[in-house]
């Protein structure tokens, strides 16, 4: 059986194999004939990365062309394409984005069936959330009314995506109503990005890229019905892989599959955290794992917890078995526990449980 290669050996040959082709691309583009290399670029993206869309576009400040790829809004599959992009090399006239751009959004018609949506028929009335630092929206459009409500959402984030980009939608926008109650406030939604724009200077709200922004959560109940579930509070740059091993309890499909790459937790006695210490001292061993496998370009920490029997830490591997080497060695220098265990989120890789004391 040949072993699945990790995501950062296929990372790897990704951009070997396009530093090969690019200055190819790049004159073929310039030609007129950007169709010409769909075929190519579709098969390269499937053989090496086999996950998420791509598309060429203009390059920074309008100078040369760009690649884009994107996880299609998947906050699991976003994780792996900026480690994708932070891998990218220097290769004239291109610039690399790990997804979809902001952009001019005046003349694109969407068709639906027998109707076209114009996005300057899209009405937004915008109001500032303190707490979660998001714009509210409440959106209307004159068909509204006739759609199902799954048409309504979908062709509605088309359009977000294309006026703030994909991951400008979800780091901005917060609730959103679909509704006319607040006409008299709206703005075309073809304005929204200079709105934003506005409302970053004004407030002096920071975002960042997947991974990268940290927010603090809590569970109301503690039990033991399956793994992790003593936890009662954590801090996570991913809360959607927490959300989702919770709604799964504890059987969580890989979201990961077949990508080389693996969601995976450190569980250890919490006893060994000092009294009133437990964060900060979890926290210090959470930094020397993200530093190592940083180092090696191999992994990050996305967070981590505390329950009532066990602290728990949360990392994004990307080079299988070499990443977990690491992680071993980092935690043993760290003094914790034989009994302690590196566990898989996904259940099908539940039996692959690595326990500290046995090398």
């Amino acid at each position: 059986m040949v072993a699945e290669l990790t995501f950062k050996s296929r990372v790897n040959n990704f951009w070997i194999s396009y530093a090969e082709v690019a200055p190819r691309f790049l004159a073929t583009i310039d030609d007129g004939n950007c169709a010409k290399l769909t075929d190519e670029v579709s098969t390269m993206v499937n053989k090496h990365l086999d996950f998420g869309a791509w598309v060429f576009g203009p390059g920074a400040n309008g100078k040369g062309h760009s690649f884009t790829l994107t996880g299609e809004g998947d906050r699991h599959l976003q994780l792996l394409t900026f480690y994708w992009l932070s891998r990218a090399p220097v290769l004239p006239g291109w610039t690399f984005y790990a997804s979809r751009q902001a952009g001019p959004i005046e003349g694109h018609v969407i068709t639906i069936g027998e109707r076209k949506f114009d996005p300057i028929e899209f009405w937004a009335s915008p109001s500032l959330d303190n707490t979660s630092e998001k714009i509210d929206l409440t959106v209307w459009h004159p068909l509204f009314e006739v759609l199902e409500e799954k048409q309504r959402w979908m062709v509605l984030f088309l359009f977000l995506d294309e006026v703030l980009g994909e991951i400008g939608t979800q780091q901005w926008v917060g609730e959103i109503k679909l509704n006319s109650n607040r006409l008299t406030e709206a703005l075309p939604i073809v304005e929204l990005l200079a709105f934003v724009k506005e409302t970053e200077v004004k407030t002096g709200w920071k975002k960042w890229p997947p991974g990268e922004a940290y927010s603090s959560y809590s569970v109301q109940q503690t039990h033991e019905r399956f793994a992790r579930g003593d936890i009662y509070t954590g801090t996570t740059s991913h809360y959607s892989l927490v959300k989702d091993y919770i709604d799964a309890e504890g059987e969580l499909e890989d979201p990961l599959a077949g990508k080389g790459a693996d969601f995976v937790y450190v569980a250890f006695d919490v006893s060994i955290l000092p009294h009133g210490e437990q964060v900060a001292m979890r926290g210090r061993i959470e930094e020397a794992l993200d530093v190592a496998l940083k180092a090696d370009v191999s992994g990050q920490v996305l967070g981590g917890a505390t329950g009532r029997n066990f602290a728990y830490i949360d990392v994004l591997i990307f080079d299988g078995a070499a990443s977990l080497t690491i992680m071993q060695r980092v935690l043993r220098e760290q003094r914790l526990p034989a009994e302690t265990t590196i566990n898989f989120f996904a259940k099908q890789k539940r039996g692959r449980q690595i326990m500290l004391g046995v090398s």
